[in-house]
């Protein structure tokens, strides 16, 4: 296993994620879709620094699904925020790991509430084999499990107060995450493989 294991410290940018999708089903081509997103503001971001960064982030997650997915995360508003969280995950193996590890496991024993000290736990636990999450600070573990439960309930995956909901995934979702990893169905809570 790698020594690696990086946390988000973005939250799901929904809004943002719809955009740069739509850009790319038009062009099917990230640097194109850069240049139109960055060229025309579609962030409608105060700064270009500020836009280069989101930007950067949410390419980055996105470039995790297939165009299919893609697609799917542009034509269905039911989807929007699975689709996120998937893209998500499979960009952050830390998030994908909370997500199995934590979310489904706690839903699987009927365990519906979570709290901070779950997720203290869960961060602790794979410091022990990722030394570079042993070595962050305090304010960025408070600020990365901030995020994490932020992203959560964008997402649609746990109430504001920190209660997991049972997922309901679209059977088109389903046959697509199926398609490229039946194992990524873990990540939302009541789905089962």
């Amino acid at each position: 296993m790698t020594d690696k294991l990086s946390l988000t410290l973005r939250p799901a940018m929904i809004h943002e994620n719809l955009i740069i999708a739509e850009e790319y089903c038009k062009f099917k081509d990230w640097q194109q879709v850069r240049d139109e997103v960055i060229g025309n503001n579609l962030l409608q971001s105060r700064t270009l620094s500020t836009l280069k960064t989101i930007y950067g982030e949410v390419s980055k997650r996105l470039k995790n699904l297939t165009d299919n997915e893609i697609a799917l995360l542009v034509e269905s508003e039911t989807d929007v925020k699975h689709i996120v969280w998937l893209a998500i995950c499979r960009q952050y193996p830390f998030t994908y790991q909370f997500a199995v590890e934590v979310l489904t496991e706690f839903f699987d024993r009927s365990r519906f509430q979570l709290y901070s000290e779950d997720y203290d736990a869960f961060l602790n636990a794979k410091a022990e084999w990722h030394s570079n999450l042993d070595s962050i600070t305090q304010k960025s573990r408070y600020k990365a499990q901030q995020i994490m439960f932020k992203m959560l309930f964008e997402c649609g995956l746990t109430t504001k107060n920190k209660e997991i909901l049972h997922q309901h995934l679209s059977p088109r979702l389903k046959e697509l995450i199926s398609q490229n990893n039946i194992d990524d169905l873990r990540l939302f809570p009541g789905e089962y493989i």
